[in-house]
């Protein structure tokens, strides 16, 4: 089983990591540099793509030596830039694929398969200089770090190679991101967690926006297992968006990573154990930042997407909302720019490496349960179950702020159901999270609308805007909030009426 990180850094700062005081205090001897070469192969079909495998042929060069090895990874999983997969490793006298040795990997069925046996080609290339060296860790784990810069190629299609990834070779994997942490310290940053393999497969197609994937729970796994599980599957999303939306147009991309990022606050706070929740705090302040930086550009997507198009359709005529809407997108422009810095910064970087070290701590406290995972399901949805009906209990006279802290509850209980979906697969489930999601629409819909409000109010403060125009938009705004109003009730009723998802079938 392979462990690693893998840190992206600019080609200019690579240098800087191998003389970076962190390195030195760790490093067991010098550091040792080879020039490498690595095919990748696939069918035309991609059948060990879609099987999530590689397959590569590489050539080593150090000095006069000059080598073969063949290799196979799979089953990666990923939290916070740290990379656990499975690595088969041959020597091969020659650039060949060695079938045989495939047939000895847990995998020997895909490559079975006469159309994979084949049809094996090469698909893409890396070729990267690489400076090797052996650590010792502060608290004595034991790992390798490898520099790399160079590039990936695939026809004309090429992507440079500026990364340090660093292997366990034995002990706790927390200790990576404690490490990772001091390199950061010095030089700036970020986490990577596409292979080299996915990022050639990448130049083959547009990757869009991810949503949520399902969550592989298991009942008899442990609340740690559950929660690491849960957890890996949100930095998933959030790190399937990051790129997308530090150099895409595609507004889709910030919004799922904003999602990932919310579904992640709650699956944090998920143990009730008061040692995990102090620990947990800073980690949360720094999510409280970056939502902070990502809101603004969200609502901005809403109010030019959703908001201001009915609008100028109803007034089409009206002089002045080609005005409103240039202020809007120019705004926008604004707080994109300052985004994609706080996505781009050592910051963000320093977050996302807090997240994998509180992981791979000390995990939270776990009262003995003959189905830990089912019963952690129990009591987590209980608690975001009984606070919702507690808030919303008050819904009908309720004013906008208390609307805004039921959604906020509604929100949190669907994401809570959602990840422990693999443990009640049932229609009950399906309906009750439905009703949520009903519920969580519209009240969404009316924070929108309020929102609109303020943000309209924003566009009309210190701009030479009709006061007339900005009346205009605020009504129209306040005339749409009302139908939403009225679906409220009925979307509380319906979900008052769906069965307990903790009660059993």
């Amino acid at each position: 089983m392979e462990t690693e990180i893998k840190l992206l850094v600019a080609p200019e700062n690579l240098g800087r990591i191998l003389r970076s005081k962190a390195l030195r205090r760790c490093t067991q001897d010098r550091a040792r540099t080879s020039m490498l070469t690595s095919i990748y192969f696939d069918t035309p079909r991609f059948d060990l793509r879609d099987a999530r495998l590689a397959l590569r042929l590489r050539r080593i060069r150090s000095g006069s030596d000059l080598r073969w090895l063949q290799a196979l990874k799979g089953g990666a999983a990923s939290t916070a830039g740290l990379t656990q997969r499975e690595e088969y490793e041959w020597p091969v006298p020659a650039r060949r694929i060695e079938l045989a040795l495939l047939d000895t990997t847990p995998y020997a069925a895909v490559f079975a398969k006469r159309r994979v046996r084949e049809s094996l080609r090469a698909v893409f290339t890396t070729r990267f200089r690489r400076s090797v060296a052996q650590l010792l860790l502060a608290d004595g784990s034991r790992a390798e770090l490898c520099a790399d810069r160079g590039e990936i190629s695939i026809g004309r299609a090429r992507a440079p190679i500026s990364e340090v990834e660093i292997e366990l070779k034995g002990g706790n994997p927390r200790a990576l991101f404690e490490f990772a942490s001091e390199l950061l310290r010095e030089v700036p940053l970020r986490l990577g967690t596409m292979s080299k393999a996915e990022r050639g497969y990448a130049l083959k197609r547009h990757t869009p926006p991810r949503k949520a994937h399902a969550v592989a729970l298991r009942p008899e796994m442990s609340r740690a297992e559950a929660l690491q599980t849960v957890a890996r599957g949100c930095l998933a999303q959030i790190h399937a968006n990051e790129q997308g939306f530090l150099s895409g147009r595609d507004p889709e991309f910030l919004h799922q990573l904003r999602v990932g990022f919310r579904r992640l606050r709650v699956a944090l706070a998920m143990p009730d154990d008061p040692a995990w929740r102090e620990a947990l705090e800073p980690v949360r302040a720094e999510m409280r930042w970056l939502f902070s930086v990502l809101g603004p550009v969200r609502n901005w997507d809403v109010f030019i997407s959703e908001i201001l198009p009915p609008l100028m359709q109803h007034f089409g005529d009206e002089e002045g909302l080609s005005a409103l809407r240039a202020r809007c997108l120019r705004l926008r422009r604004r707080r994109l720019a300052l985004a994609r810095q706080a996505v781009s910064s050592p910051r963000y970087a320093a977050l996302l490496l807090a997240v994998g070290a509180l992981l791979y701590g000390s995990p939270p406290a776990e009262p003995p349960s003959d189905a830990p995972a089912q019963a952690f399901a129990r009591e987590f949805i209980g608690r975001r179950a009984r606070v919702l009906r507690k808030r919303g209990a008050g819904l009908a006279t309720a004013g906008p702020q208390e609307r805004h802290r039921v959604r906020i509850a509604a929100k949190k209980l669907r994401y809570s159901a959602e990840f422990f979906a693999a443990l009640h697969p049932s229609k009950r489930l399906k309906r009750y999270v439905d009703a949520l999601a009903e519920l969580q629409d519209v009240l969404g819909a009316i924070n929108d609308a309020a929102l609109g409000a303020t943000m309209i109010a924003e566009l009309g403060s210190g701009a030479r805007l009709d006061p007339r125009l900005i009346g205009m938009a605020q009504g129209w705004i306040a005339a749409g909030e009302a139908p939403a109003i009225e679906r409220l009730s009925r979307a509380w009723d319906a979900f008052k009426r769906c069965r307990s998802l903790l009660r059993r079938d």
